[in-house]
């Protein structure tokens, strides 16, 4: 398996409407479409958030998320990575970060 690492990020989540079908779309930074979907609803007030729409809003901040989680990883110089919560959060940002780059931070 290889893994992409350029994300031609940021992406953007934008909504079309193909006759009667609202359709859901993430574009890359230089807006090739990526991901789209005709399985969501846009929710009325107070209605719960679909699960797809949902899912497509965390696909398009998803490389926001990892920068964030890189520079965060980063971070911490002084501290025992075995040190309860701290320690287990280091650890599971260093397996996403691998799981979605195939590297450490």
């Amino acid at each position: 398996m290889t893994t992409q690492t350029d994300l031609d990020a940021p992406w953007s989540l934008h909504f079309d409407r193909d006759g009667t079908e609202d359709i859901a779309i993430i574009c890359d930074s230089d807006g090739n479409d990526l991901a789209h979907s005709r399985h969501f609803w846009l929710p009325e007030a107070g209605d719960p958030i679909p699960t797809t729409l949902a899912s497509m809003r965390a696909m398009a901040a998803a490389p926001r998320l990892l920068a964030s989680l890189i520079t965060c990883a980063n971070l911490p110089t002084d501290y025992d990575e075995s040190d309860g919560k701290v320690g287990e959060a280091y650890r599971e940002a260093l397996v996403a970060i691998n799981e979605a780059t195939g590297r450490l931070a």
